[in-house]
């Protein structure tokens, strides 16, 4: 998918994480759950993530708009209570 088909809400960098993180993090998902609402697909993973050892994975919301769209609205370290919400 193109770069311009993906955006990087501003919440998504609230916690000082790049696309570049959300991307190694999906080629190396941990977990992952898929979601349907409203007509749109949201994804939520755990995947590795590279460079810091404090921080072994990260945890990512994302959606996929009907109009073709990749939103991320949502990335952090991995925190124990990620999978407990929707």
């Amino acid at each position: 998918m193109p770069a311009s088909m993906i955006v990087f809400a501003t919440s998504a960098s609230r916690h000082g994480f790049e696309l570049d993180d959300v991307t190694y993090a999906y080629q190396h998902i941990i977990r992952r759950r898929v979601m349907q609402h409203d007509g749109e697909t949201y994804i939520k993973f755990t995947g590795r993530h590279h460079g810091d050892p404090l921080v072994p994975s990260i945890e990512v919301m994302m959606k996929h708009a009907a109009d073709g769209r990749v939103i991320v609205f949502h990335v952090n370290a991995e925190q124990g209570n990620f999978w407990d919400k929707d």
